[in-house]
């Protein structure tokens, strides 16, 4: 895969420093691999030796098997981030900029992340595995522990009381991800729509 050797196992470069991999191709092999044989009968050995690299490589990127399929969050994450740092609600040249609402500002981000998915049929097949497995599904909270956080300190800093800001990160993690998983099981090209969808039926109360 990468033209290096194969040194006890484990690909290296000429220099002897180990390869470099792509990760989005490693967890699409792992992904054609779970299809054809299952989740439970596939090896991380099987994994890397289909991807053409050592074990340690694999392990240097994927801990454990769950990760293979949790990953590739981080664009999404990162363009969602850039969303709520940079929206204002701006209407146009000469126009005074506008808070958005805390909600749509959240709606924003994560059609934003979506947008940055550099593979949306890897995000799909991903999100089809977990839908399938309940030991997958059980890593959800940790998974999406990185959006928690965010979302959480968004909504501080646009104000929202602790204990209120708490409840509705909590119920935007939920909405969101079961918008995800509803677009997985379709067809759909863009899950943008389901994610604002998920978000618009939510509410702040006054205070």
């Amino acid at each position: 895969m990468d033209g290096g050797t194969a040194v006890d196992g484990e690909t290296t470069r000429a220099a002897g420093r180990p390869a470099t991999i792509d990760a989005d191709s490693v967890a699409r092999m792992a992904m054609d691999l779970f299809a054809r044989n299952g989740y439970g009968n596939t090896s991380m050995a099987d994994i890397a030796q289909a991807a053409g690299i050592g074990r340690k490589s694999l392990y240097r990127y994927f801990a454990t098997k769950a990760d293979l399929v949790w990953g590739g969050m981080e664009p999404a994450l990162q363009a969602s981030l850039r969303a709520l740092d940079t929206g204002t609600g701006d209407t146009g040249a000469g126009s005074p900029a506008r808070p958005r609402p805390p909600i749509s500002g959240l709606a924003d981000a994560v059609a934003a992340g979506a947008a940055a998915l550099p593979d949306p049929g890897l995000a799909r097949a991903r999100l089809r595995l977990i839908a399938e497995l309940p030991e997958l599904l059980s890593h959800s909270h940790e998974a999406l522990g990185a959006q928690r956080r965010e979302a959480l300190a968004y909504l501080s800093a646009a104000g929202v009381p602790q204990r209120t800001a708490g409840y509705v990160c909590a119920a935007f993690i939920a909405a969101t991800f079961q918008a995800w998983l509803e677009w997985a099981a379709g067809t759909d090209a863009d899950p943008a729509p389901y994610l604002r969808a998920a978000a618009e039926v939510l509410r702040i109360p006054a205070a």
